[in-house]
């Protein structure tokens, strides 16, 4: 089916907003609707369900590394096949049967085998810990307590927790990845994509459904953020969650949102210019979150430091490494590739050693991240 042939609909919520004709003008106004709902004959041209399933299964990741967490010998068999969704690993049958989809192919290529590594030393660790309790020591892995909770992770030798590690740093390597460098790149959504025909036996055109996996990934739902709560039970993980946190002294929310929807609308009504301008609204607002995030718990862990909590302190660090790490995704990163390589190897510790961090180096690596994103200046205290 031709889009020549065909009314193209926009809706937002339950009533459509406006009817787009395929010969408007290319300057025509754009009409962006409330929420991320489009249609066409009545039927909806949105589709992210890959997306959706890969941010459930990095859920199902998190959940089987916490019961390391807990005591658990951690399967490293169980945790490739997590990876990869291979021999049904998932509790989720829904999962298990899409078998197309898993997260390892849509990690960023150099970063698999760091990924596979942290599994290979999560599973021997939670060994360790299940049969002899090691405490974790300068130089030695173990579980240790998170303030006086009773409550225990399991690290490396760095002090790296391998829960955070794995879960967060996938949201950079596959999350943030995929959206900067597969989805929103001329490859996927430029002029020359086809923006006319529709799928065979779909409701939408190739540039539509690539927007689209892009917003999947955000992980937001479609009426993001106008929801009471903002954020659903279902919906508070992963960039969702990390966004709304961030909104209260960014006002980074309403934005991005946004910039999908009028990306979107760009994207129906064939105005190349737009898109584009939305797509570097998206880049550098994800960015912005993530910088913010690092120093969120850059602040934190200075602050873990000072009372002396170890086992918290080093929770902190590996998140606030994780955010750091995933500013490296950014196809327009205003942070230098060096200054993230310095904060993850020398103002995180030597070689990324949490035992041997210091409160200079740690103000070092905030300073590093406030000069990149001036934005953060006024509230770098407070994050």
């Amino acid at each position: 089916m031709n889009l020549k042939q065909a009314s193209l609909i926009v809706c937002s919520g339950i009533l459509a907003f406006s009817c787009i004709e395929d010969d408007i003008p290319q300057n025509e106004v754009i009409n962006a609707p409330a929420t991320y709902v489009f249609e066409r004959d009545g039927a909806s041209t949105v589709n992210y369900q890959g997306q959706t399933d890969r941010l459930n299964m990095l859920s199902e990741v998190k959940s089987y590394l916490v019961t390391g967490d807990q005591g658990q010998a951690l399967s490293l068999q169980k945790l490739l096949d997590m990876y990869s969704n291979t021999n049904s690993p998932f509790s989720s049958q829904e999962l298990n049967q899409a078998t197309t989809k898993q997260l390892e192919n849509k990690t960023n290529a150099a970063q698999v085998d760091f990924f596979k590594g942290l599994m290979a030393n999560a599973a021997e660790v939670s060994e360790d810990v299940a049969a002899n309790s090691t405490a974790a020591g300068e130089g030695i892995a173990g579980r240790i307590e998170r303030g006086n909770t009773g409550n225990f992770v399991n690290v490396n030798e760095k002090g790296w927790e391998f829960t955070q590690l794995i879960e967060k740093g996938l949201m950079g390597a596959v999350f943030y990845d995929q959206i900067f460098n597969s989805y929103l790149t001329d490859a996927k959504i430029g002029d020359a994509v086809d923006n006319d025909n529709l799928v065979e036996g779909k409701n939408y055109t190739t540039m539509e459904h690539h927007w689209d996996e892009a917003f999947g990934y955000w992980g937001v739902p479609t009426d993001f953020p106008k929801g009471d709560p903002v954020l659903t039970p279902e919906y508070k993980r992963f960039w969702a969650n990390y966004t709304n946190g961030r909104d209260g002294l960014l006002n980074v929310n309403q934005p991005l949102m946004d910039a999908y929807i009028l990306g979107r609308a760009a994207i129906v009504a064939n105005d190349h210019t737009v898109k584009k301008e939305q797509v570097e609204v998206i880049i550098d607002l994800h960015e912005l979150v993530s910088a913010a995030t690092a120093v969120h718990y850059i602040n934190d862990a200075m602050d873990y430091l000072s009372s002396g909590d170890q086992g918290n302190l080093f929770h902190s660090l590996s998140e606030a490494y994780t955010f750091v790490s995933a500013l490296q995704f950014s196809p327009r990163k205003k942070i230098t590739q060096s200054d993230i390589t310095e904060i993850l190897t020398s103002d995180f510790g030597t070689d990324g050693d949490f035992w041997k961090i210091s409160n200079e180096s740690l103000q070092n690596a905030k300073n590093k991240l406030t000069t990149a994103y001036p934005e953060l200046n006024d509230h770098a205290d407070v994050l």
